[in-house]
């Protein structure tokens, strides 16, 4: 009953009148939907109550006021539906008998601002709801002067309401619900044909986000790198499709589990064979012929590549910048595929190699030198994983 006391001071039909006319005209200024940005919401309502059955009906007649309030609180599930949990408490005051009246109801919402009728930011944003309630009342009989003993009955909502956004979080909205009773009882009358009973009334609202996960991860969106892909704790939210802790965006090889940035950590030993075949492939002057003292360094290269089926390699041919830079261009390129041929032709599939030239334009050392334009003549192996 404590809810029912907030309106004891409003002793006068005029005072109360007045205040929900105020409140009606505030509502109209103020209100707010909620958003899939803004998921949950919980809300006070303030109005009237009006009964309908044997005795009379009072709906949307304002001559006498029986107050009425309200707690909700709503879930947004998709942009067309919401769900809703509410306890109003108000009052059906006849002249032959009192009722009070606690409703517990589930309702789903049906909006209008589901994004194709409506935006689902539209400022204006109608809505209609139906659902399930359970009402525990007691009546007094004023001939009597008796309260019956509380009963219960279930009861079904349904109605209309509409919220005017003001800002993205507070909100107002006016609402009418009908609610249709199961057993005949508020009206002190015997026949089990049900009554009707309504709550016209204004709610005051604040929606607020949710822990969203759009992607189900188990990660909120808030804390996901990545929120529309399904993805890892260890990555922050975004795919590990090798399982190695390197997040698919960062790692270098996506599909193949390594340490070394998302890919293979590559032994010392196979690091020294190609940094040795750079320095040892050898060829005859102004040509892409291998001299054949060059061959045992190929074939610890072809060794290697045999032995290890996940790597790939790169060959890439460099000269120094004496003489026509087109011709240094095409020589680097026909060294590089040398290379690559004589790999091949020893049965690695040349899928798994990738032979490019660059002429002069990567030197690692001084042209002006003899000896730095020693070091810039030179094919690079890299083992690499495509």
């Amino acid at each position: 009953m404590l809810l029912h006391f907030l309106f004891l001071p409003l002793k006068t039909k005029k005072m109360k009148k007045k205040i929900v006319t105020l409140m009606m005209l505030g509502g109209i200024i103020t209100s707010q939907a909620q958003t899939k940005d803004n998921q949950w919401s919980i809300g006070l309502q303030g109005g009237t109550t009006h009964y309908k059955g044997e005795l009379s009906n009072e709906f949307y007649k304002f001559d006498d006021i029986h107050p009425m309030v309200g707690f909700q609180v709503s879930k947004y599930m998709t942009s067309l539906v919401d769900f809703q949990i509410g306890l109003k408490h108000g009052q059906i005051d006849e002249s032959i008998f009192l009722t009070n009246l606690f409703d517990l109801n589930a309702v789903v919402k049906l909006k209008l601002n589901n994004g194709k009728i409506l935006k689902e930011d539209a400022k204006i944003a109608p809505y209609v709801f139906l659902g399930f309630g359970d009402a525990i009342s007691e009546t007094k009989d004023y001939a009597t002067g008796r309260y019956s003993a509380p009963v219960e009955n279930f009861n079904f909502p349904l109605g209309f309401g509409i919220d005017f956004k003001l800002t993205e979080r507070i909100a107002l909205t006016l609402e009418s619900q009908f609610n249709y009773t199961v057993t005949d009882f508020y009206d002190l009358t015997i026949k089990d044909d049900g009554d009707w009973f309504q709550f016209n009334s204004i709610g005051l609202s604040y929606n607020f986000k949710g822990k969203q996960d759009a992607d189900k991860d188990g990660i909120v969106d808030s804390e996901d790198k990545c929120p529309d892909v399904p993805g890892t704790v260890a990555t922050g939210g975004c795919p590990d499709s090798d399982g190695d802790g390197f997040a698919d965006n960062m790692d270098q090889c996506p599909d193949l589990a390594g340490t070394d940035n998302g890919c293979p950590e590559i032994d010392k030993d196979v690091k020294d064979i190609m940094s040795t075949a750079m320095k040892g492939l050898l060829f005859n002057t102004g040509s892409a012929e291998i001299k054949t003292e060059s061959y045992p360094v190929l074939d610890a290269v072809y060794t290697i590549l045999k032995e290890n089926p996940t790597y790939m390699l790169t060959v890439e041919g460099h000269t120094d910048n004496t003489g026509n830079e087109a011709k240094n261009l095409a020589l680097s390129k026909s060294r590089a595929a040398s290379a690559k041929k004589y790999l091949v032709d020893k049965g690695i599939d040349e899928k798994r190699i990738r032979s490019n030239g660059f002429g002069i334009t990567k030197p690692i050392a001084d042209n002006s030198t003899p000896e730095g334009r020693l070091k810039n003549r030179r094919v690079e192996f890299n083992i690499v994983f495509f």
